[in-house]
């Protein structure tokens, strides 16, 4: 074996081995998918429960235990913009007084490992915007 068939063997494992480290690296780079795990209570009247739901996902895939009806369009939409499950309210924010019904909902768990602990209403103007940003997490319960 003479000194180029070393080299060639040489260059031929590093090649090999810069392979192996550049699609390792890319896998390593994949994010992985969102979880979401939720408890959903809706109160029509707003005192009573009138309906209770989970919703737990693994990226924009619904999982077997979720009971919320349309689940998979739920985890779909919550992956993409997961603060619907969360809004936050400037207290600054100008609300018209409009009321727009009784009924509540309740939104605890996860998603993406934060904490949620969500109260919605329409008891002003803000909160029923709130209210129909996230109603596919509560509208079958109603």
């Amino acid at each position: 074996m003479g000194i180029t068939d070393i080299h060639r063997r040489a260059v031929s494992g590093s090649c090999v081995l810069l392979l192996a480290f550049a699609v390792s690296s890319c896998e390593a780079q994949r994010p992985a998918p969102s979880e979401i795990k939720l408890e959903i209570i809706i109160k029509a009247d707003g005192t009573k429960v009138s309906a209770q739901y989970t919703l737990e996902c693994s990226g924009e895939q619904a999982m077997n235990s979720s009971t919320l009806p349309d689940a998979a369009a739920a985890c779909a939409r919550l992956n993409q913009q997961p603060s619907l499950a969360a809004p936050s309210l400037d207290p600054a924010t100008a609300c018209t007084e409009i009321y727009g019904g009784p009924q509540r909902a309740e939104v605890s768990g996860t998603v993406n490992g934060q904490p949620i602990d969500s109260e919605f209403s329409r008891s002003n103007g803000c909160f029923i915007s709130q209210w129909e940003d996230a109603e596919f997490l509560f509208n079958s319960g109603l």
